[in-house]
């Protein structure tokens, strides 16, 4: 079977490393000019100037750049092992899709999926009927790559969520729906940092035919096809 593998640039843990460091070498070229600046604008106001800025202006050139510059080598390092190790790796079939991030995998058949597109760091991967099957983090992912892949092996790429115009702003207790409702959307805005429960309130979501995403730290939310045309049934 013919796969298509994404990963993100080789490169990227080490621009990124190396950003920190030249960041940590800079403030320390500035430290000492920067302190003594933030301890007069201090000692013009009635508060007392703290000892550390004092200490820090009166540091040598040598000893800044050093604790500092070591200080961005260590965080660079650091940033570029967690960005490794992080790093999602999508691979893509005919027949599935394989999503792999540190322990977690993720299979998606193909049959389940009616729609794919990217929604800000994510791979969203709709239902046939239009409900989330699944999020998957591409965020170091080139869009690009991923659009590539998955087009050439059929999939049904989407420049952005074909359901957009039917989303609508939730408000907590507004009218049309039910508790149970609300409680898991309050729980999806609540934990959106939160990348396990996120996704536990997705699923919870997608139980009761409903999508939900984040625009501005607000949650807007759709039904999906199914509940609506329930919806139009009771009625």
């Amino acid at each position: 079977m013919t796969t298509t593998e994404v990963r993100q640039p080789p490169a990227l843990p080490a621009v990124l490393g190396l950003a920190v460091l030249v960041l940590g070498l800079l403030l320390g070229w500035f430290a000492a000019p920067l302190a003594g600046g933030i301890a007069g604008l201090i000692d013009a106001t009635p508060l007392p100037v703290p000892r550390l800025l004092t200490l820090i202006e009166s540091l040598p050139l040598p000893w800044t750049l050093g604790i500092l510059g070591g200080l961005g080598l260590l965080g660079g390092g650091f940033i570029a092992f967690m960005t490794v190790g992080e790093a999602p790796v999508l691979t893509v079939a005919d027949d599935h899709v394989e999503h792999r991030q540190e322990e977690r995998e993720v299979w998606v058949e193909r049959s389940d999926v009616g729609a794919a597109f990217r929604d800000k760091e994510d791979l969203v991967l709709l239902r046939p009927d239009g409900g989330l099957r699944v999020r998957l983090d591409t965020d170091t992912l080139s869009v690009e790559k991923v659009r590539q892949a998955l087009t050439r092996h059929g999939w049904p790429w989407h420049d952005a969520d074909p359901h957009e115009q039917q989303f609508e702003r939730w408000v907590d207790g507004r009218p049309g729906f039910t508790p149970a409702e609300h409680e898991v959307l309050r729980r999806r805005l609540e934990e959106r940092k939160d990348a396990a429960a996120r996704r536990q309130a997705d699923e919870d979501l997608a139980a009761l035919g409903l999508v939900a995403r984040v625009r501005d730290d607000r949650i807007q939310v759709r039904r999906t096809a199914a509940t609506e045309d329930a919806r139009g049934t009771d009625r």
